[in-house]
């Protein structure tokens, strides 16, 4: 599959799930950005996306909105963020489903996100995802859902983690013992 290929495929996904998105130009690369609304455990119960379109391969990212880059930014606790961030990098192997009891396609661990702090100085916390396009040629729904639905939920369910940390309610380790058990379902 052609970058442009992958880029009409995706247009035409989020429009039939009448996901709102914004198409442009970011360096020379094309863009897709999308906001969610409705994740009850993120800051302004909200996530953003945007996928980039390389040469090769395409980027997707989720991150949380400004305020959560802002609570980030201002916390006296960013070194247990980055703490719990690397367990999370190290333990959880997402298992992207289509949220219909594999009416469409079974449970597969497709892609691993990388969950962060940019370095570019906004805080963002991101997970990001790199997709090579003959891969995403295999797998095109399980991608697609991966990169607007599963990923989205996913920080939505690490969110109360996350922020407990930065706003110093828990300790990294209250929060690594939360991912155990809501998010791995460990005992």
């Amino acid at each position: 599959m052609t970058r442009n290929e992958a880029y009409d495929n995706i247009t035409y996904y989020l429009k039939s799930r009448f996901i709102k998105f914004h198409k442009d130009d970011y360096e020379n690369t094309k863009r897709l950005t999308m906001a969610y609304k409705g994740y009850i455990n993120c800051p302004n119960m909200a996530l953003e996306s945007c996928i980039y379109f390389h040469s090769d391969c395409m980027e997707g990212r989720v991150y949380y909105t400004e305020l959560g880059a802002n609570i980030c930014k201002n916390s006296a606790h960013q070194a247990e963020l980055y703490r719990l961030l690397n367990y999370i990098n190290a333990a959880v192997w997402p298992c992207t489903s289509d949220g219909s009891d594999g009416e469409l396609y079974q449970p597969y661990h497709l892609h691993t996100p990388r969950i962060y702090v940019t370095e570019d100085g906004c805080y963002d916390i991101t997970a990001t995802t790199v997709i090579p396009y003959d891969f995403y040629d295999v797998a095109v729904l399980e991608t697609e859902d991966y990169m607007t639905a599963f990923i989205p939920e996913l920080m939505d369910r690490l969110s109360p983690a996350i922020f407990g940390v930065l706003s110093g309610k828990i300790t990294a380790e209250d929060a690594i013992e939360y991912v155990k058990t809501t998010i791995l379902n460990e005992d």
